[in-house]
């Protein structure tokens, strides 16, 4: 647990760097640089992008974080495990640029009629779906060896500060919207390269194969997972993404990068889970192949308590600035208010069901993943399809955070019916209450005139409400030791200043 919780920590520092460093390049610089159109494509870039890395990847980021612990041996150089987790996404990128160009007339003519700017930029799909891609696979490669903390850095922190100095040229009127769209896909193959780099440098590892390790038996399993993880990988991206894409078609450029801007709001609670889940994953692996399932079981119900308490402060602190956030945004973009709250809500119950989706996919009962995400897929599409014309970004919300609740709630009985496990504790609703007590003194605060000051007073409030009765209270160990870490460092500052 300690590697767990060490990482943890570190990753959701970085992470609300990355929060701060979003919301001023999401929040601030995006809408008043680009156009919503001109903004809209690079969301619906990206989540073209996704979608073809999933089918890129032909299952091989699961599997990584499934069977490494079978090779794992250091003298070994891993027996030649790196090659095997690059061959595979490579092959399936070939193929992923032909499907790209044989279905090039069916694929740009479903975006035709409303994100006509899509057609322009087409072919920037590959190069950006390359470079997410084989960063997606090093990081579970890395994760595998327990090393998380670089690649939430360069994600979640260097891509956005590339984004924003290329916004800022942009905005200087340097560069022409082209040459915008080129380099905004170039920082992706970036952060890949400085990845890769680290993987190679600090890591046992070699890109020579090691066939003779490899048995039929072996090969014949990871086959099947492979195969059952890109079809379930394919389904979660699919409905990570659907919103995004059918809005573009439906609703048009300008619609989706409204849309896009609250999603980002409402998704901002999610840090923690995020954080928690990369590391979490390749332990449970592990536990699963020692058979160690009061590990697996400890881990489950302290990630979700911990995922709610650290959620629940964001989305106080969301909603109590939400009026605060819209003012701030254009006028065109007041309509998101709403979408922030419906994601948050359906965000935070993903939260308290826990790491259910990294037991499952690292059990032998991984092929669930799959068959309950083609019917996520399914209801997804469906509610898209019918709410999208009616209340449009609002509908696109109401879908999505639907497959959110559905597809947890399936994984959380599925987990409990095969293993006796579930992630709920009394403290849960403790922590609810002290949640909603929060927002109820943040909402007695009257508004300063300055935004961003009202922003910062609600902020100190919900932060001091919120922390200070739950630390009293002791409802987890790792929030207290978090804040003894803090007051001991402040203590030695304060001593050596002395």
């Amino acid at each position: 647990m300690g590697v767990i919780f060490r990482q943890s920590i570190q990753n959701t520092i970085i992470s609300y760097i990355g929060v701060a460093l979003g919301f001023v390049v999401t929040i601030w610089m995006y809408p008043n640089i680009l156009t919503p159109e001109q903004y809209g494509l690079t969301r619906v870039l990206l989540s073209l992008a996704m979608v073809s890395t999933q089918l890129g990847s032909l299952g091989i980021k699961n599997t990584i974080i499934r069977f490494f612990p079978f090779f794992r041996d250091k003298e070994e150089n891993h027996h030649g495990f790196l090659f095997l987790s690059l061959i595979v996404p490579l092959i399936g990128f070939l193929l992923l640029g032909l499907g790209l160009y044989i279905f090039r007339p069916q694929i740009t003519q479903y975006f035709v009629e409303r994100s006509e700017l899509l057609l322009d930029y087409y072919w920037f799909i590959l190069p950006l779906a390359f470079s997410i891609l084989f960063f997606h696979v090093i990081t579970k490669f890395v994760q595998a060896l327990y090393d998380t903390v670089l690649s939430s850095f360069l994600m979640d922190v260097v891509v956005r500060v590339l984004t924003a100095l290329l916004l800022i040229i942009y905005f200087m009127g340097w560069l022409t919207f082209n040459q915008f769209v080129i380099l905004f896909v170039l920082n992706y193959g970036i952060v890949l390269f400085i990845l890769f780099v680290y993987m190679l440098w600090t890591s046992n590892v070699s890109l020579i194969p090691d066939f003779y390790f490899l048995n039929r038996s072996l090969i014949q399993k990871m086959m099947n997972y492979s195969l059952f993880s890109f079809f379930g990988g394919i389904a979660s991206i699919i409905v990570s993404n659907i919103d995004i894409i059918m809005l573009s078609s439906l609703a048009g450029l300008d619609d989706t990068g409204i849309y896009a801007i609250a999603f980002y709001i409402g998704s901002a609670i999610t840090i923690t889970r995020q954080s928690i889940y990369k590391i979490s994953s390749p332990v449970i692996a592990d536990a699963f192949k020692e058979h160690n399932f009061d590990l697996i079981e400890q881990i489950y119900k302290r990630s979700s308590l911990n995922q709610v308490l650290a959620g629940g402060l964001l989305f106080c602190g969301v909603i109590a600035s939400l009026y605060n956030l819209m003012d701030i945004l254009p006028k065109e973009y007041s309509g998101g208010a709403m979408v922030i709250i419906i994601i948050g809500m359906a965000n935070m119950f993903d939260m308290v069901t826990g790491i259910n989706g990294a037991i499952i996919l690292n059990s032998k009962h991984y092929r669930f993943d799959f068959y309950s995400t083609v019917l996520l897929i399914i209801i997804t599409v469906i509610l898209n399809y019918l709410l999208i014309p009616i209340y449009g970004i609002v509908g696109a919300a109401i879908g999505t955070a639907s497959a959110i609740i559905i597809y947890n709630t399936l994984k959380l009985f599925y987990v409990w019916l095969r293993f006796s496990m579930q992630p709920f504790q009394w403290k849960m609703l403790l922590i609810v209450f002290i949640g909603i007590l929060s927002l109820t003194v943040a909402y007695l605060i009257p508004h300063p005139a300055n935004n961003y000051l009202d922003i910062l007073l609600r902020s100190v409030v919900v932060t001091i409400t919120y922390v200070l009765p739950l630390w009293a209270m002791n409802i987890s160990d790792e929030l207290n030791q978090l804040i003894q870490s803090i007051l001991n460092q402040a203590k030695a500052l304060l001593s050596q200043k002395n």
